[in-house]
């Protein structure tokens, strides 16, 4: 018998309908996606100092639409550390082509 089944078999009567209707509503597909994603968090590393980040961490979405980057935070300091110099490298860009 598989953990997924014990379980069911240890609800009461309304926990049983609520889990029902929550699976039926969608929340238990989300609540199962956000559980993956911090399986893939769990493995990131922090650009700017190079820690393992953990669940709390600060993401950032970035680049163009056609090539999105990702990148996990272990805190608010590396965050503006790294959008101290990503800044600074957009503006020496733009001078170049200017």
């Amino acid at each position: 018998m598989n953990k997924i089944s014990e379980i069911i078999d240890e609800l009461s009567q309304d926990e049983l309908e609520l889990f029902e209707r929550e699976m039926k509503e969608g929340y238990l597909q989300k609540y199962i996606d956000r559980k993956k994603e911090f399986f893939k968090i769990k493995d990131k590393i922090c650009p700017v100092c190079g820690n393992t980040v953990g669940e709390d961490c600060l993401v950032l979405v970035f680049g163009d639409i056609s090539l999105r980057k990702k990148a996990h935070f272990c805190g608010a300091d590396c965050l503006e550390y790294f959008l101290d110099n990503f800044i600074k490298t957009k503006k020496r860009k733009q001078k170049l082509k200017n």
